[in-house]
C-alpha cells in the first residue's frame, strides 16, 4: 500500500519558527548567489561567503549536487554523489576528483541526490586536523549540542534546513544497508534505534522524543569516532524547504511479500 506524503513541519515551538522564518528567507534571497568550493590548500574563500551556486561547482566536478553547512562549525563543504556508482571513490578523492587521504563528503549510490529520500546519509572522515567531519565528535558534549541546532543544505534551485534531534555513537555499519528507508517499517526502525535505547553517549533533543515519523525527512551526518573507531552520528529533521520541491511515494506495505 502506498500513499502520497508530502514534506511535514514537526511542531517545534514559537521561537525556533521564528528563527526559521528568518533562516529561509536568507536562503531564499541568496541560493543562487556565486560560491567556489574551498580549496584543500587552507583557502577559507569560500567558506566565507554566504550562499552556494551549485550549477557552477557542477562545472568543476559533474558529481557534485549540494553544499552542506553547519553553522558556527567548519563543515562547510560540497557534496558528492559518485555517478559511476562507486562508493568508495570519495573516500580517498577530495572533490576535485584528486587523491587525498581525508577524502571529500558524499552520499552512497543508494541515495538520491534531489534529498527526497526518508534518510540522506552523509559521510566524511575526521582527520586530525579537524576538518571535514570531525567536528561531530562535539555533538556528544550536551552543551555543544544544545548550542547547534542547524543543517543547511542547499542544492540546485533550493535551500534546505534541518533542525539537529540525535547525536550519538553505534555500531560501525552502512546505515542504508542495515535499514530499508524505502519502506516505512524500514524508517520506523531506525526511529526505534534512536529513541529506544539509551546510553551514556547519545542526545536526544528535549521536546522531540518519539517526535519524528517516517513520513518525516532526515539527514544523517555520519564519520568514525577517532577514539573508539565507532561510527559517529548526528541527526537532523527537515524543517524547512525553501521551493517546495521535497516529497515522496511512502510505502507501507511489507518488504517480506516482495
Amino acid at each position: 500500500m502506498t500513499g502520497k506524503c508530502r514534506y511535514i513541519s514537526v511542531g517545534v515551538g514559537k521561537l525556533l519558527s521564528v528563527l526559521l522564518a528568518l533562516l529561509l528567507v536568507g536562503m531564499l534571497a541568496g541560493c543562487g548567489s556565486k560560491e567556489s568550493a574551498a580549496d584543500e590548500s587552507g583557502d577559507e574563500s569560500a567558506t566565507n561567503k554566504s550562499f552556494v551556486d551549485i550549477s557552477e561547482l557542477q562545472e568543476e566536478n559533474s558529481d557534485i549536487f549540494a553544499w552542506v553547512r553547519v553553522p558556527d562549525t567548519t563543515i562547510d563543504y560540497p557534496v558528492l554523489h559518485s555517478l559511476d556508482g562507486d562508493d568508495e571513490f570519495y573516500k580517498s578523492h577530495d572533490y576535485l576528483r584528486k587523491e587525498n587521504p581525508n577524502g571529500a563528503i558524499y552520499t552512497e549510490a543508494a541515495n538520491l541526490t534531489d534529498m527526497c529520500d526518508f534518510n540522506e546519509v552523509l559521510h566524511g572522515s575526521s582527520p586530525d586536523d579537524g576538518t571535514m567531519f570531525a567536528p561531530l565528535e562535539q555533538f556528544l558534549d550536551r552543551q555543544y549540542f544544545d548550542e547547534h541546532q542547524f543543517i543547511y543544505v542547499y542544492l540546485d534551485g533550493n535551500a534546505l534546513v534541518y533542525y539537529i534531534f540525535a547525536a550519538y555513537t553505534r555500531e560501525n555499519t552502512r546505515l542504508i544497508a542495515q535499514y530499508d528507508f524505502s519502506y516505512a517499517s524500514g524508517c520506523q526502525q531506525f526511529l526505534d534505534e534512536i529513541y529506544g535505547s539509551k546510553s551514556m553517549n547519545k542526545i536526544v533533543r528535549s521536546g522531540w522524543e518519539n517526535q519524528v515519523q517516517p513520513e518525516n525527512f532526515l539527514i544523517t551526518l555520519s564519520t568514525t569516532d577517532r577514539n573508539t573507531g565507532k561510527q559517529l552520528i548526528v541527526v537532523g529533521c527537515m524543517v524547512g524547504d525553501v521551493a517546495g520541491k521535497i516529497d515522496r511515494v511512502m510505502d507501507y506495505g511489507d518488504p517480506e511479500e516482495y
